[in-house]
């Protein structure tokens, strides 16, 4: 067995380490103290009925995440069995806020009794998109202009100027065929605000359609619009003719777009006197009321007009969307 003598000066060095070694945990200690005294929550804070005094926005955050686990889900869509013709209805999801909670929770004050933030997520397609829709809330004083175009092109920079002398933007309902052929206009649609909508990649018959050829016709056309405009379309259909049937708004609903119809329509298209077109339209316009329109002569003619009529009744036109619930 082998002796090893220590001899005076290493036990001195040993002390001092050890003292060195001590005083190191001390204040490491205290540091911990002033740190949770100074940055951690506030005595008596408790999140959701468990304390949580003292801890660090480190802890804090784990412990909010470990929470979150049991409370995030994601949401629902709604779904449609052709089989019955029912609609299962749409459910709301929700996540936990962490970086906000933990704001909360750290600039809390003292016997603050906190709720994690918990944000809802709505379903990409809640119950009302298997509905069309032809009128929108008349809770709000507004109009939806519904401009669809598949033709036209020489009058609709009168028609956007009218709109941007104005201050008014609408939504412009586009064929694929057409935004081919004119994509500066459908950019210049864009830049000035004004919503790009889907009325199909070209002016087929809906109701001649199975749901296969009805989502191509939406959803070919929405990245056309896309890749030739860089502009991306809201999520609105708006049937060529008008034809509508449950399916289409069910194929349509299935890809997340709600089914736009009308409430006035102005028929411009026969090309009517401007004047009695407008006498029409201001006769059965009400709030939440969406009127169909073309890039046609007469309308070209009486949107100026049009526009300040309806304010002299109180209603704002803009865009459709803007008029929509998402319930």
């Amino acid at each position: 067995m082998r002796v090893i003598f220590v001899g005076p000066q290493q036990v001195r060095l040993g002390v001092i380490l050890l003292v060195i070694f001590s005083i190191g945990i001390g204040l490491l200690s205290n540091y911990q103290r002033l740190l949770r005294q100074y940055i951690g929550v506030k005595s008596g804070v408790k999140l959701e009925g468990q304390m949580i005094e003292g801890l660090l926005p480190q802890e804090v955050t784990e412990i909010v995440e470990r929470m979150s686990e049991k409370i995030n889900h994601a949401p629902r869509n709604a779904v449609y069995f052709s089989e019955t013709g029912e609609v299962i209805p749409a459910k709301s999801g929700q996540r936990v806020n962490v970086s906000q909670s933990v704001k909360l929770i750290c600039a809390a004050e003292p016997g603050t009794d906190l709720k994690l933030v918990v944000e809802k997520i709505p379903p990409r397609v809640p119950t009302s998109y298997f509905q069309a829709v032809y009128e929108g809330d008349k809770s709000l004083s507004k109009v939806g202009l519904a401009i669809n175009v598949a033709w036209g092109e020489e009058h609709l920079p009168m028609i956007l100027e009218t709109l941007k002398r104005e201050k008014v933007k609408a939504t412009f309902f586009l064929v694929g065929a057409w935004v081919k052929q004119f994509p500066e206009l459908v950019k210049q649609m864009a830049d000035e605000g004004h919503e790009l909508a889907n009325h199909g990649l070209y002016h087929g018959h809906p109701l001649q359609m199975g749901k296969g050829d009805l989502q191509k016709l939406i959803a070919e056309n929405a990245l056309l619009i896309h890749s030739l405009t860089k502009c991306k379309s809201v999520n609105l259909f708006g049937p060529p003719y008008g034809e509508v049937n449950q399916e289409v708004v069910n194929s349509a609903a299935a890809l997340g777009y709600r089914t736009i119809m009308w409430t006035v329509d102005s028929v411009d298209w026969k090309n009517p006197d401007p004047g009695i077109m407008l006498t029409r339209i201001m006769k059965k316009i009400e709030s939440g009321g969406i009127v169909l329109l073309h890039p046609t002569m007469p309308t070209k003619k009486v949107l100026g007009q049009m526009i300040h009529e309806l304010r002299q009744k109180g209603l704002e036109p803009g865009k459709v969307s803007l008029m929509l619930s998402n319930n």
